[in-house]
């Protein structure tokens, strides 16, 4: 033994950052994936060549900074999950996610059966097949300026996936830290999962707790958001653990409902995203300096099985959740291939392996190497997936402001109903208030203002389309909600009722571009084509579709397409 694993643990974790950084940086000179250089780079410094730790188990030396490692990337997963953005999408998502992740984690499971490996190992493997790469997903995405339902649909997915793996992995971790400890044959499979189902409930109530106090310290406290959202995943980490519970799923729910919490709340719940390329290089490289090489013959032929496996669960479990949802071809074919990435929170979930002591070594090598490998597999032809996939949605470059843009998925309401023109008038400005989280105070003032103008004047533009408007003092854009009514709303004494409502909000000093938005609508809703899809539509999305579609480019124009300057940034 060269160091010593308590006493040195600052110096593990030192080398194993700068030997990952070094390694990312050498692969990217050669055009390889970074990952790929900080598991290279793990190898080197590991027991597989120059054994600089000699016989230290560093995942278990690193243990508590793993531990808070996987706390800031689950609270990160979890702020992708604001209810705001995703109430019209849920039927959706949630068909695809849990279509795509039942597939996965059943056909990795019972293939890594087939291959001889015990249930409890199987379970892991499959829980951890589950997961999808959302920093991959995401930096695709912005680099090729995708905008749409499509990408909408897939992130989404993506941090679902997250959500679920933990569920899941929180089970058969539980699982196997049983069976292999002896307790589980001592408290048999029922005792088992209620065990683990009473963790998840304690986690959801400590996430609630935790990121309900963030919000609160933040608003009230003024304190400073990076420093707090850091001190209080270290706090979930260690009450997690004091507990008994499992801290993934308490910094996953902290995640959840800190960006539920107030407007701001995603703000705060992605202050700690910075942080997350250095766990990249930790995870990656720590995994690598536990390997074993005489593992890598038995963990060939289980890594081959898993890819295989995982790919055909992503695939037509994506496939038949997106034909129960109904969605379009074009994106049902296609969100199966984009969920290919797969890194950060598996990669992680793996380190968290190697440092239990219950599971045996040999067990743990053969998991690690055969993962490790799959995951820089899945590195390699995962994104070129996700390129074709976002490609093929015909998405892709579509990241441009348009003048409608505040008229999204989850800004529209369909079906909507109303007896009266002032209760449609109510209801609007309720679910605006709803989408923009608005305070009691804000949303009075909006009601008032809204219903005043209408007193001056009708704002029913003609065939069956009203544009009722207000003015609110807080924001630097427009902003508004749109509902379809398939019975009508009477709006004026003895007219025609009215189907289509939208409700523009403005903030001070942004009359020239209400105009404009004002002028866009109007000769959207003089297209027939354009009019009939409004009025025909079932859904949220067909609205949401038909406003970003090609037919809608006159009117729902891109602003860089104008050479006028933008009116708000």
């Amino acid at each position: 033994m060269i160091f010593d694993g308590e006493q040195n643990a600052l110096f593990f974790l030192s080398a194993v950052l700068i030997a990952g950084m070094l390694g990312g940086w050498l692969a990217r000179l050669v055009r390889l994936p970074q990952e790929l250089g900080y598991t290279a780079a793990g190898l080197l410094i590991g027991p597989a060549a120059l054994n600089l730790f000699g016989e230290v188990n560093i995942a278990a030396s690193l243990k508590p900074v793993t531990e808070v490692a996987l706390g800031v990337l689950a609270v990160s997963a979890g702020s992708h999950l604001c209810y705001r953005r995703l109430h019209n999408a849920l039927g959706r998502v949630g068909a695809v996610a849990l279509g795509e992740s039942a597939a996965s984690m059943a056909l990795v499971t019972l293939a890594a059966r087939w291959v001889g490996v015990d249930w409890p190992t199987a379970l892991v493997l499959g829980a951890i097949s589950v997961a999808t790469s959302p920093a991959t997903t995401i930096t695709l995405v912005r680099e090729m300026r995708a905008k749409g339902l499509f990408v909408k649909t897939l992130l989404s997915v993506v941090a679902v996936d997250i959500l679920l793996c933990m569920l899941v992995f929180a089970l058969a971790y539980r699982i196997m830290d049983y069976a292999y400890s002896g307790e589980g044959q001592r408290l048999g499979p029922l005792w088992i999962v209620l065990r683990a189902g009473s963790q998840v409930l304690l986690s959801l109530a400590l996430g609630l707790v935790m990121g309900r106090a963030t919000g609160y310290l933040i608003h009230r406290a003024r304190f400073h958001r990076f420093s707090l959202v850091l001190v209080m995943v270290l706090f979930t980490v260690g009450i997690s653990d004091f507990l008994g519970v499992n801290f993934l799923l308490s910094c996953m729910f902290y995640g959840v409902f800190l960006t539920n919490a107030s407007e701001s709340g995603t703000r705060h719940a992605e202050a700690l995203e910075p942080l997350e390329p250095l766990l990249y290089v930790g995870f990656f490289t720590a995994a690598g300096a536990s390997l074993h090489l005489d593992a890598v013959a038995e963990a060939g032929i289980l890594c081959v099985v898993f890819l295989v496996a995982r790919f055909a669960g992503k695939y037509l479990g994506a496939l038949a959740g997106g034909w129960v949802a109904r969605m379009p071809a074009r994106m049902n074919h296609h969100v199966g291939l984009a969920l290919a990435p797969q890194t950060g929170i598996a990669i992680g979930l793996v380190v968290l392996l190697e440092a239990n002591p219950n599971i045996p070594e040999h067990t743990i090598s053969v998991i690690g190497t055969m993962l490790l490998g799959a995951i820089t597999v899945n590195e390699i032809l995962g994104p070129l997936f996700t390129w074709h996939a976002l490609r093929r949605s015909g998405e892709a470059g579509r990241d441009r402001r348009r003048i409608m843009d505040f008229l999204q998925e989850e800004h529209i309401a369909v079906p909507f109903e109303a007896e009266t023109r002032d209760e449609a008038l109510r209801n609007l400005v309720e679910r605006y208030a709803f989408t923009h989280h608005l305070s009691g105070a804000d949303r009075a003032a909006l009601e008032e203002s809204v219903l005043r103008r209408e007193a001056e004047s009708s704002t029913n533009i003609g065939r069956g389309v009203a544009v009722p408007h207000g003015t609110l003092k807080r924001g630097r854009r427009i902003s508004g909600v749109l509902a379809v009514s398939r019975n009508g709303v009477p709006f004026d004494d003895g007219g025609e009722p009215v189907r289509v409502l939208v409700l523009l909000v403005t903030p001070p000093g942004m009359a020239d571009r209400h105009l404009e938005v004002m002028s866009s609508l109007a000769r959207m809703v003089s297209d027939n084509t354009m009019h009939d899809r409004l009025l025909s539509a079932l859904s949220p999305y067909d609205v949401a579709e038909a406003l970003q579609s090609q037919e809608a480019r006159p009117y729902n124009y891109f602003l860089d397409d104008r050479d006028e300057e933008p009116a708000f940034p």
